[in-house]
Parts: C-alpha cells; sequence; structure tokens
C-alpha cells in the first residue's frame, strides 16, 4: 500500500494554494495521511474529496476538533499501527516531546507535523515522521511531503516539491 503523508500546508492563511506537483503525486495513493494544520476548513474538505483521507487538527487549523478531525488518531495499515498527531512547542526536541507525550498505545509509526522541518526518527524502537511542509517558503528550508509503501515493512521515503 503506498501512503501520501503532508502536513501543515497552512491554506488559504499563510499560503494561496497547493502546489500542483503536491496533487499530482498524492494521486498515485491508497491513502493520504495529514498531520495538521490545513489552515482552513475548506482545504481540509478538498483532500478529503480527493483522497482517502486520515486527519488531525492542527494548532493553527481555524475549525474545531471533531469526530472527523480529532487531535489524535490510529490507524491499522496491514499489520501496522500508525499514530498520528501534530505536535505543539518549539522545533528543538519536538520529536522526543512527540514520543514521550504518546499515550494512545503502541505503535509502529507516529507521525507528526508543527516545526514544517522533516526527518525520521527512531526513539526507544519506534520510528517517527514528519513529512515537513509541502508549501512553507518562509520558515523551512526545503517544501516537502513522504510517501509510505507499506508491505512486509514501512518504508519512508521524503521527496522536495
Amino acid at each position: 500500500m503506498r501512503i501520501g503523508v503532508v502536513s501543515d500546508t497552512h491554506v488559504p492563511s499563510l499560503y494561496r494554494t497547493i502546489p500542483d506537483e503536491l496533487w499530482r503525486v498524492l494521486e498515485g495513493c491508497e491513502r493520504v495521511i495529514h498531520a495538521g494544520d490545513f489552515d482552513g476548513w475548506e482545504t481540509y474538505e478538498t483532500f478529503r474529496q480527493r483522497f482517502p483521507l486520515t486527519a488531525v487538527i492542527g494548532n493553527r487549523d481555524a475549525f474545531e476538533e471533531s469526530s472527523q478531525v480529532p487531535t489524535k488518531q490510529v490507524i491499522q495499515v496491514g499489520t501496522f499501527k500508525i499514530g498520528i498527531t501534530h505536535g505543539w512547542g518549539p522545533k528543538k526536541g519536538l520529536p522526543e516531546r512527540v514520543f514521550q507525550s504518546w499515550e494512545d498505545g503502541p505503535v509502529d509509526l507516529i507521525v507528526f507535523g508543527h516545526s514544517h522541518k522533516p526527518g525520521v526518527h527512531t526513539i526507544d524502537g519506534c520510528r517517527l515522521l514528519n513529512p515537513g511542509s509541502p508549501t512553507d517558503t518562509i520558515t523551512a528550508e526545503r517544501q516537502t511531503y513522504a510517501i509510505l509503501e507499506i508491505g512486509e515493512s514501512i518504508e519512508i521515503s521524503i521527496h522536495d516539491i
């Protein structure tokens, strides 16, 4: 299974649109995970209408938490459990804070966002993925998204827009 992973799109308050290249690469995915900070409900709806979507709310989302967009989620993909949350606070130490605060049972991967800094981390045997931001041209060094290839294992790749 191929899953697209994005976070921190911030459309429309900080950025006008989602890059066309992101839409193109996500079209080949069976599911999309969005780790919050869509910004507007319209952006959430656009993702939801285009893809099977699993999403969480971020600190800059201009809409309330709901059953559709909770603060945390755990999904089962094949034999793997993937936890999803947004993150909070300063960039420094964010992966550790996310891991230490995870209270929703053991997972194989935690997807988070918030810092706009892409990376894969391993803490106490659990992998964590921040896909970065596909839109941030102000504070991020690069605009990115991630792809998960799930079969016998979870293969993670981070790509530049």
